[in-house]
């Protein structure tokens, strides 16, 4: 007989034995609330974006009047995807819910029992270690049609990363290691002059592979892409107005300055770029400085600039510095300003954010909201005034921006910039969906967007506790916003190179949840990792035997220094062109070179467009028609459509019946080009 059964008997009812205080419900902490909205927040997201995705999709993505054109033509495939835009749009705004309601939970905590609450924490962990584990498993590189590659992280290098985090941990927790690491680590001038020497001269050595000489112009592919705005500048074009360049917008034109100082070559153009590299990676390595102090700050570094090189992912002008450059120098800029240093007026950060902006709509929108996020983070407004404050400081900065392109635009060009320019290739590749694939439906990106959003999580969590380090506090804030406003590059075009393109501000996120989960973890004299320590920790880790990447800089210093192996394809065509040329005429040389030939052959190539390649629309090439004829060209090359080497591409005819049919008439050809002489 149970010992209640007398007190039954008697008619009196049992009284359950009152709780334990550890059984009680109680308030949450900040971080105990954000694991436990983890996933409320992310169900109501993923219904949001599976129903509303289509219609806010179909709502913001409007082609018009206009689409890619001509069909059938490799360079204009893709279609509008309304739906996978409108979808992203929307998960965009999961990492702002879920802040929300950490903060909110902060002003009006949640009270539960402590069983309950680490039920929900491990279910929300278990949750993001899935989705980690689904990107994982299924990584792979999509490239065109679809094919698959090798994943970008074999099984060798996650075993590495996994047995390395493991060593780490044991190693960390005996020994007092931990302390002795701390006393050496400690800063004085001499040791921060030495970690920013060694930070320079790591970084230099992974740039190398992107300096290359004109005999190796083929070897960085692509690459004759990369200068045309630069050149553009010097034919005497002006951005914005009548060169409709792809890539940055501002950039060229101190690019261009250097160029007609130090001579129009590659070596000179890959050089200046791998010194606006350099800097834009000391400036993150600034960044995580001021937070750690030099020697931990170089050991972030380190692995940090390893996965932004993963596949030579900084080879290419167009990522780096065209993307990054700019961004990681409003980064710095921000840290300086949270900590108290030049610049102290908010609006000067705003100032270069706009620019930045401005130069590469993408990765600078991401740069100015994150600096935007940054500063909330640093000073959350108590009251309307102080919010307005920093809506003036914003709006002041970007108007700033505006003015000063405007006021340079109109002095050079007599003309003011034009909006429509600055947004075209936007609009094609979103709106028309130009080259479009559509996204993996479980990748490596699940991975990216889980850390960008844990970013700001952790941001938000800081800030409801009112952490002391506010420095840290936001450039976690920032890392999240900018990483997920830039991976739009990737969800337009999920392919091997966008995906790559991502490592840096992935990095980025990494290094700094490193900093939140190892100071945790020494609080705790490094015993019991909690799950997300242990993610944030591998992907570190993951980091850091990306290491196994680097190669000797004797190679490449030995081929820049004997000029290469391939011959500058412009010294094919520049013969050519001459042959029905004369030094001052109009001309429009519709290849990827074609800018920088028309500047050795002192031609004023009028041509919008960096090439043939880049009018994928009717209303590009009336464009360029309405650019020939106003300028009374009198010869026109295009590559020739028989011509098609790997890498290259072909002229539809599509675009030579235009031109025929506007008084065009082929007079020549040498294999590769084509060149056209008007009848008149």
């Amino acid at each position: 007989m149970s010992e209640a059964a007398p007190v039954r008997a008697a008619g009196v009812e049992a009284v359950p034995a009152p709780a334990t205080a550890a059984e009680r419900p109680r308030a949450l902490t900040p971080a105990e609330t954000a694991w436990v909205v983890l996933l409320p927040c992310a169900l109501a997201m993923a219904a949001a974006i599976l129903l509303l995705g289509p219609p806010l999709g179909h709502l913001l993505v409007r082609p018009g009047s206009d689409a890619l054109w001509p069909l059938g033509w490799w360079q204009t495939k893709g279609t509008a995807e309304p739906v996978k835009n409108g979808r992203y749009d929307l998960a965009l705004l999961a990492p702002v819910v879920l802040a929300g309601a950490i903060l909110l939970g902060a002003r009006r905590p949640l009270r539960l029992r402590p069983r309950t609450v680490r039920a929900l924490a491990l279910a929300g962990q278990a949750g993001v270690l899935a989705l980690v584990v689904a990107g994982a498993i299924g990584q792979h590189r999509i490239i065109q049609e679809g094919r698959r590659i090798d994943p970008v992280f074999g099984g060798g290098l996650l075993a590495a990363a996994a047995a390395l985090l493991a060593l780490a941990l044991l190693a960390l927790r005996r020994g007092g290691l931990a302390g002795r690491v701390a006393r050496l680590a400690r800063e004085r001038p001499a040791t921060r002059r030495a970690c920013l020497a060694l930070a320079a001269v790591f970084a230099a050595i992974w740039l190398l592979d992107g300096v290359a000489t004109d005999a190796m112009w083929e070897d960085i592919g692509m690459l004759n892409w990369m200068p045309s705005g630069a050149y553009a500048v010097l034919d005497g074009r002006t951005l914005l107005v009548d060169a409709h360049i792809l890539y940055a917008k501002l950039l060229p034109y101190p690019t261009a300055l250097v160029l007609a100082t130090f001579g129009a070559t590659t070596l000179a153009f890959t050089l200046f770029m791998a010194l606006l590299n350099l800097g834009a990676l000391l400036a993150a390595c600034a960044v995580l400085r001021r937070i750690v102090g030099s020697v931990y700050g170089l050991a972030l570094f380190v692995p940090f600039v390893a996965l932004s090189g993963t596949d030579h992912g900084m080879r290419l002008a167009s990522i780096w510095p065209m993307r990054y450059g700019g961004a990681y120098l409003v980064a710095w800029l921000t840290a300086r300003h949270v900590d108290g240093e030049r610049p102290r007026r908010a609006w000067l950060v705003f100032l270069v954010a706009g620019l930045v902006t401005i130069d590469n709509l993408d990765f600078g929108l991401g740069a100015l909201l994150g600096a935007v996020a940054a500063l909330l983070c640093a000073s959350p407004p108590r009251t309307l005034r102080e919010l307005a404050r920093l809506a003036g400081s914003v709006a002041g900065g970007v108007a700033g921006a505006v003015a000063l392109v405007t006021a340079f635009t109109l002095v050079r060009a007599g003309r003011l910039p034009d909006p429509a320019v600055l947004l075209e290739w936007p609009r094609i590749f979103t709106g028309l969906g130009l080259l479009s694939l559509p996204l993996p439906t479980a990748s490596l990106d699940l991975a990216l967007y889980a850390t960008l959003v844990a970013a700001i999580a952790v941001a938000a969590v800081r800030v409801a506790r009112a952490a002391r380090d506010v420095l840290l506090t936001s450039m976690l804030a920032w890392s999240g916003v900018f990483g997920l406003l830039a991976a739009s590059y990737y969800v337009a075009r999920p392919d091997d190179l966008k995906l790559v393109a991502l490592f840096s501000a992935w990095g980025f996120a990494i290094a700094l949840l490193t900093i939140v989960c190892v100071r945790a973890l020494a609080a705790r004299e490094w015993r019991a990792p909690t799950l997300a320590e242990l993610l944030v920790l591998f992907a570190f880790a993951l980091a850091v035997v990306s290491l196994t990447g680097m190669r000797s800089p004797v190679p490449r210093i030995s081929a820049i220094a004997r000029g290469g192996h391939a011959s500058f394809r412009g010294r094919i065509a520049e013969p050519f062109v001459s042959r029905f040329t004369r030094r001052g005429d109009k001309v429009a040389i519709l290849i990827a070179e074609g800018y920088r030939i028309a500047y050795d052959l002192g031609l004023d190539d009028v041509s919008p467009y960096e090439s043939e390649n880049a009018v994928v629309t009717r209303r590009q090439m009336a464009t360029l028609v309405d650019a020939i004829e106003r300028a009374h060209v009198r010869m026109l090359f295009t590559p020739n459509p028989g011509w098609n080497p790997v890498g290259d591409s072909l002229a539809p005819n599509a675009h030579l019946r235009v031109f025929l049919h506007r008084g065009y008439r082929l007079i020549a050809t040498n294999g590769t080009m084509l060149a056209w002489r008007h009848a008149r």
